[in-house]
């Protein structure tokens, strides 16, 4: 019985030795093949293995997206398949974007660069590495898309009806007949920024980071109808609405009557109505039209919240590009937002934040600074009577939440 374990032990040895031997074989062969492959030629002759080999022949990675699962498209671009097309097709048919059939680089192509690098922030390295492109190409295609979505803004960002009463303030006993004459919501936000060298401290904002203060101004459904970016971090909300009604001036006022919910940073004129300031428990009236109106108003501080949900970009840290690029950026995420309500209503970001409780930022500026009166062509008679506008709707509104107790 030991000599047949000593027997079995010296059979064992000797089968591993014959692995071993069989393994460093193929090692040895599997090298052999690997060094006369044609794809490392370039190891004997020192020639340069290239970056882009062209192994992406023209649109394939853009196909492979349109033509594979649906949620490819809304993955890596925001956007279904035939919103894709259909906007790639209004860029090129309205002349948004030039673009002729002999070009390297499609619409498609272009566009969906666009929309990965607003969306996942993705650098252009990276973007050359997807499409297989150079980072030149990436970078010329990009701008061009981004001009073509400014230009889109004038047809895509602009008031709508503002005769008739929104749904959902008709329908809110809370709202009607106190906020009939509400067209909207304005207020600034913030949208990180790569500055110049010697403005950082310019564009440096009251929370410590560097920033472009961005005004908008969005109907009850969630579209924006004006943008107005690029001022510094470090301007009031007041002051960027004050350079934007300067003459000469696209802002869309309202109609005279109406006018759009804002916060307590901006003056009450006509056309703007913020809460009260400062209100205690002995003005029971003013504190329910405060509290209505920041139920209403947060409809600006939602749409804000889907558009930098969408685009990661917006959120930062934004990468060395010029200004004027990290602005057309803004402008053309904002085009995209409302084309994507417009179209694609039922995503599931706008599904978020119209059931999300959004609560707004009341906080006072650093150091208590006053907001700054912008400029409104109107005599202190016109201010008069529409502070007596907003005393009467909180009197009215007070009164009948006191009738429905009873």
């Amino acid at each position: 019985m030991a000599w047949n374990n000593r027997r079995g032990a010296r059979g064992r040895n000797a089968d591993r030795m014959r692995q071993d031997e069989e393994d460093e074989a193929l090692l040895l062969m599997s090298a052999s093949l690997m060094l006369m492959h044609p794809s490392l030629a370039h190891v004997d002759n020192n020639q340069p293995l290239p970056q882009h080999d062209g192994s992406f022949t023209d649109r394939q990675w853009v196909e492979s997206v349109l033509y594979g699962h649906h949620r490819r498209s809304i993955d890596n671009m925001r956007i279904t398949v035939d919103n894709f097309l259909l906007l790639s097709n209004i860029l090129v048919e309205r002349q948004y974007v030039p673009h002729n059939y002999q070009q390297r680089v499609p619409i498609q192509e272009a566009l969906a660069m666009t929309l990965m690098l607003v969306s996942h922030k993705h650098t252009h390295r990276v973007l050359g590495t997807i499409f297989d492109r150079s980072i030149e190409t990436i970078n010329r295609n990009i701008k061009k898309v981004l001009r073509g979505l400014c230009l889109f803004v004038a047809e895509i960002i602009r008031p709508g009806d503002q005769t008739a009463v929104h749904p959902r303030i008709a329908n809110s006993t809370n709202f009607y007949p106190w906020f009939k004459d509400a067209v909207g919501a304005m207020d600034g936000t913030h949208i990180s920024a790569c500055p110049p060298t010697g403005e950082q401290m310019a564009y440096t904002n009251r929370h410590g980071w560097q920033s472009q203060n961005v005004l908008a101004v969005c109907d009850h459904d969630m579209r924006f109808i004006y943008v107005y970016a690029g001022w510094e971090g470090s301007a009031h909300d007041a002051r960027v609405l004050e350079s934007a009604l300067a003459y000469p001036s696209d802002f869309p006022l309202p109609q005279p009557g109406r006018y759009y919910l804002v916060d307590a940073a901006y003056k009450n004129a006509p056309g703007f109505m913020p809460p009260y300031k400062n209100v205690g428990s002995e003005s029971p009236a003013k504190a329910l039209l405060n509290t209505r109106h920041s139920q209403l108003r947060n409809v600006i501080e939602r749409t804000f919240g889907v558009l930098k949900k969408r685009f990661k970009w917006l959120k930062g840290p934004v990468d060395n590009f010029y200004m004027s690029t990290q602005i057309s950026i803004v402008i053309a995420c904002c085009a995209l937002h409302n084309f994507l309500r417009m179209h694609q209503p039922e995503d599931a970001h706008f599904q978020r934040f119209e059931s999300e409780d959004v609560h707004l930022n009341e906080e006072p500026e650093i150091g208590g600074l006053v907001p700054q009166p912008f400029a409104l062509n109107v005599s202190p008679a016109e201010l008069a009577e529409w502070k007596a506008k907003r005393d009467y709707i909180a009197t009215q509104m007070y009164a009948a939440q006191g009738r429905r107790r009873f």
